[in-house]
């Protein structure tokens, strides 16, 4: 399963490539020891590049680089197992900061929490 994972990042480098990098030449390797470990490798001469190494129990961890079309490095390492795919880069989005009065609001109610139940509707009554 992970394996794709690796190939799609194979891909998303190779979209990537400039015009002029036709002539760039690749290095790669490819082991696997038959009882379920792998690692992959390939560096490209333009500065594209991936390498990825995993077990029979799916866990995987990585990293792929590349030149943007404005000039800058780009690299991305990753984990995926159990739960899920974990990339981590400085170039992946993230979210903004959650605003003061929410954090305040958050340990408000975790110091004070409820100490009786919720009255329960009748049967039919909720909202919609």
């Amino acid at each position: 399963m992970y394996k794709h994972v690796f190939v799609v990042m194979l891909l998303i480098a190779v979209s990537c490539a400039h015009d002029d990098d036709a002539h760039a030449q690749a290095h790669e390797s490819k082991k696997e020891d038959g009882h379920g470990n792998f690692a992959y490798k390939f560096d490209i001469t333009n500065g594209i590049g991936a390498e990825e190494e995993g077990d029979e129990h799916n866990n995987v961890h990585g990293q792929f680089h590349f030149v943007s079309k404005e000039g800058l490095p780009i690299e991305v390492s990753y984990t995926a197992d159990e739960n899920g795919y974990h990339p981590h880069g400085d170039s992946l989005p993230t979210p903004p900061p959650t605003p003061e009065a929410i954090l305040k609001a958050l340990a408000y109610i975790e110091a004070h929490p409820r100490k009786e139940p919720l009255p329960q509707l009748p049967h039919g009554h909720g909202r919609h």
